[in-house]
């Protein structure tokens, strides 16, 4: 279903959702295989920020609630 070069980025995204200390050396070479730096640090970026929202947005729903949020702020 998926081409090498998109396994390889659902390989680092899953990567980084876990521990990402050391990366996988045929990770990292598929990863330059397919991309310029450039591309590999957006990469990073796209992907970490995705897996810090969704760790976040998990942290605030069990300690705020699933109903607290812009539309539904406590008053008073």
């Amino acid at each position: 279903m998926f081409d090498e070069q998109q396994r390889a980025v659902l390989h680092l995204a899953d990567t980084l959702c876990g521990d990402s200390h050391a990366l996988a050396p045929d990770l990292i070479a598929d990863l330059q295989r397919f991309f310029s730096e450039d591309e590999l640090a957006e990469l990073i970026l796209v992907a970490g920020q995705a897996n810090l929202n969704n760790r976040a947005g998990n942290a605030a729903k069990q300690l705020l609630g699933p109903d607290v949020g812009p539309a539904r702020r406590p008053t008073g």
